[in-house]
């Protein structure tokens, strides 16, 4: 039986975790608990913004016990300096008339002296949850 899940409350949960712990953190959990209310793997997918094949991975991961190993995360723990601005960056993204990584990119060294690449910018506005 398909359930029906709220985006706007799953984003809520998202914002208030990723404050304190790291998104792909967040984000995991979400799915977890989302895959234990047996939501379509398809809505998961949709509505946390992950792929399909790392639901499956949870998933197995879940249903084999290995719970630990789900909620480890591995990887550079080395904090981007833009996180130092992201509120700003958001804030400057919603009132703003940026359409490209480029114009992303020139209006972060205006305003806050960082030069990163257009990949480094793409991978930030990722893990802040804008896909662009």
């Amino acid at each position: 039986m398909p359930r029906e899940i709220e985006e706007s409350k799953i984003n809520k949960v998202i914002r208030i975790l990723e404050k304190k712990y790291c998104i792909t953190l967040v984000k995991r959990i979400i799915c977890v608990i989302l895959i234990a209310c047996e939501i379509d793997k398809n809505i998961i997918v949709e509505k946390v913004n992950i792929s399909m094949k790392s639901v499956k991975k949870y998933e197995s991961m879940l249903n084999n016990g290995m719970l630990c190993e789900l909620i480890s995360i591995k990887g550079n723990s080395r904090k981007s300096e833009l996180e130092d601005y992201k509120e700003e960056i958001f804030a400057e993204l919603e009132a703003g008339e940026y359409k490209t990584l480029r114009q992303i990119k020139a209006m972060i060294f205006s305003k806050f002296g960082l030069s990163r690449s257009r990949n480094s910018i793409n991978i930030f506005l990722k893990k802040m949850g804008i896909a662009r």
